[in-house]
């Protein structure tokens, strides 16, 4: 999970769904792609990519 400009902070495997979660429930519609990284050890970064949501 991310903000637009910061370096995403590892997850452990069992959280990404709650993370997947949260950032749709922040970012709505205006989210184009969600990619999810293994960054070793069970750990993955999630990055939220966002664009114009509908008015």
């Amino acid at each position: 999970m991310s903000r637009e400009g910061c370096t995403p902070n590892p997850v452990p495997l069992y959280l990404i769904s709650q993370v997947v979660a949260t950032e749709v429930g922040r970012h709505g519609r205006a989210i184009r792609e969600i990619h999810i990284v293994r960054t070793g050890c069970h750990f993955y970064t999630v990055t939220t990519i966002t664009g114009g949501g509908r008015p």
